[in-house]
């Protein structure tokens, strides 16, 4: 992102305040041969019998001998060798593999045709409202090629996939619910591709009983409310903060802390359910369980509950916040305060490599205490490095006549990666659903997926009890030089914990 300097300060920042909840609810994968032998050497022995019987006596029997060992030794020889052959078995032919009957199942599906709808963040509006570049490239496009290039290879098990991008603006759920609405009812698809945040993913799996798959925000409520509809290719938002914490916890950064266990809005209570028995089994001095309660559209008065908090937190001795939402607004509160703490993340957000810290005025000072244990995302150096972000990236500039993405801007690798994997997931799941695809047949097909490799993301996996596809966390620490969170280390398998 290139965007203004910190001298901005907070006069500016309010401004920010649902941008940062938009970038924090966005952040929130791979004998025949025995039988030659004996022939060739059965048949010198005879010839070498042949040869040597006329040597004896040349002059008494030459005719003989020579009737005798035709008559005999090659007649035996010559008999064998036709009864062993047809005693192998030819090989069976590979049987031709049995045909997909493909009908039409349900809407979005008929026997020649899949219908997909993507449900994408519009970044050009994020822009214009804002002034901040999420990362802008033609969507619609790329989505395009993959489609393009998928129905080119046959589509999937013969039927073409038709997709239907609609953008909308993440701010509140009215746009959410006009792009649901047009996506359901109007277009008609049967799975959405989306980035949603909070809840209006529901809308398709809850309301209209569609299946779902998300770049972000599965969590154990929505899934439940989804009937098992609700898939995801980032790690699944609890299994985020359980992750992140056991690895601090092993890593001993928790250890000699008076810790506070933080969160922001009220589903994120979930989160802290799940880390607190890790922490108590671990021995960790855990303070107490702090809430601001959820943000609203009062700027203002978001900042000051949020500093009554960190007030509260500093009065009570805590010296290490664990946070368990959203990245930005926590550093910004202990900043305005001027409180020298320690701040553990868990949020994906942190593995974003946003450089937001610029607008909202925050110093090194306080970002360079902060560090982050969340899920797993490849730089754009080692996405870029990926066989299936590459195939995707092929597909993609084979097919556009627009200008080269700009591959130096990691917002716009990291989206397209997004993308990419997203759709990726969605089309091994359809292909696994056969021939009779429903909302049930779709949902037994991606439990059934086991573990697999997306683009830029190995080792990823689904299963009845896992619907989220990622796996992996990993270190992230702050770098003053380039403003944002880098990846320390290399990346650490959740699979133990669940």
């Amino acid at each position: 992102m290139n965007m203004p300097g910190k001298n901005r300060g907070f006069g500016t920042a309010r401004r920010w305040w649902w941008l940062i909840v938009v970038l924090a609810l966005m952040a929130a994968a791979c004998g025949g041969n025995d039988d030659d032998g004996a022939a060739n050497t059965a048949e010198p022995a005879a010839a070498e019998e042949q040869t040597a019987a006329p040597a004896e006596e040349p002059a008494e029997e030459p005719a003989e001998e020579p009737a005798e060992e035709p008559a005999e030794e090659p007649a035996d020889e010559s008999a064998e060798q036709p009864a062993d052959e047809p005693a192998e078995t030819p090989a069976e032919p590979t049987p031709a593999p049995t045909p997909v009957e493909l009908i039409a199942s349900y809407q979005g599906v008929t026997e020649t045709e899949i219908a997909i709808g993507v449900a994408a963040i519009d970044p050009v509006q994020i822009n214009e409202m804002f002034g901040v570049d999420i990362g802008i490239f033609p969507v619609q496009d790329l989505y395009a090629a993959l489609s393009e290039d998928l129905n080119e290879r046959g589509g999937i098990h013969g039927r073409n996939v038709v997709v239907h991008v609609v953008s909308f603006l993440p701010i509140g759920s009215t746009d959410s619910e006009r792009v649901c609405t047009e996506l359901m009812e109007d277009k008609r698809v049967f799975v959405v591709i989306g980035q949603f945040l909070e809840d209006n993913a529901l809308c398709i799996t809850e309301l209209h009983g569609h299946p779902y798959v998300g770049h972000f925000g599965e969590n154990t409520e929505r899934q439940e409310r989804s009937n098992g509809l609700f898939f995801a290719t980032e790690m699944k938002q609890t299994r985020q903060r359980v992750g992140g914490t056991t690895e601090m916890i092993r890593a001993g950064d928790l250890e000699g802390h008076r810790v506070g266990v933080y969160y922001e809005a009220p589903p994120d209570k979930e989160y802290a359910d799940a880390v607190q028995p890790l922490l108590e089994e671990a021995g960790i001095d855990v303070v107490g369980v702090y809430t601001p309660g959820a943000p609203t559209t009062d700027t203002v008065q978001n900042e000051q509950n949020t500093d009554n908090i960190s007030s509260r937190m500093e009065a009570d001795g805590v010296d290490l916040i664990l946070n368990l939402s959203n990245v930005y607004g926590i550093i910004g509160s202990v900043q305005r305060i001027g409180w020298e703490v320690r701040i553990a993340h868990t949020n994906g957000q942190a593995a974003d490599r946003l450089d937001i810290a610029n607008d909202q005025g925050l110093e090194d000072e306080y970002m360079a205490r902060t560090f982050a244990v969340t899920t797993n995302k490849p730089t754009s150096e080692e996405a870029l490095a990926d066989p299936g972000v590459q195939e995707c990236l092929a597909v993609f500039e084979e097919r556009s006549s627009d200008e080269p993405l700009d591959l130096t801007n990691d917002d716009i690798v990291n989206g397209v990666v997004n993308h990419c994997r997203a759709f990726a997931l969605t089309v091994k799941i359809l292909e696994a659903a056969g021939g009779n695809i429903t909302p049930e047949t779709f949902r037994a097909a991606a439990e059934g997926l086991g573990t697999f490799d997306l683009p830029a993301m190995i080792g990823a996996s689904l299963s009845p009890d896992k619907h989220s596809a990622g796996s992996l966390v990993r270190r992230y620490e702050y770098f003053p030089e380039v403003r944002t969170y880098l990846p320390v280390g290399d990346p650490i398998s959740t699979e133990p914990v669940e």
